[in-house]
């Protein structure tokens, strides 16, 4: 798991799904997009959408970076087929061994896959939730297409 700060949040994004990690830095609006959608950004030549992981979660988002685009937040750009897509995050804190056990506690939300635990270092949390990213991308991604006619 690359286990994050997502907002409040701790979570754990399974690694086979992570491309890359890149520092945050500020990002071209989309008009009309969905409220997660931070905007776009250009990496070695091709253009990741950026998502506010924290808020496509529905809890707090991150803190904004400052005007130098240098403040708080990492994106970890997802591997997968299709447009490439980056979840903002505050803080990539480490990458750990868990094992997932699915819970109806916690965050509660349909992306969450379950809860772990795991001793690693940088993660202070007992344990964190672990995002199903399919099921995270698959409103956002719903969001971009056009309606019946």
């Amino acid at each position: 798991m690359l286990v994050c700060r997502a907002g409040a949040e701790t979570v754990g994004l399974p690694l086979e799904g992570v491309a890359e990690v890149f520092r945050f830095r500020p990002c071209t609006p989309v008009p009309g997009a969905p409220a997660a959608l931070v905007g776009l950004t250009g990496r070695g030549g091709i253009l990741v959408s950026v998502v506010d992981l924290a808020t496509a979660l529905g809890t707090a988002p991150a803190p904004p970076a400052g005007a130098d685009g240098q403040g708080p937040g990492h994106v970890v750009v997802l591997r997968r087929d299709g447009p490439r897509i980056g979840l903002r995050v505050e803080r990539v804190l480490a990458v750990a061994e868990a094992a997932v056990e699915t819970s109806a506690e916690g965050l509660g939300r349909r992306a969450v896959a379950g809860y772990a635990r795991a001793a690693a270092q940088g993660v202070d949390e007992p344990g964190f939730a672990v995002i199903d990213l399919a099921s995270l991308l698959a409103p956002l991604l719903a969001a971009g297409r056009p309606g019946p006619a």
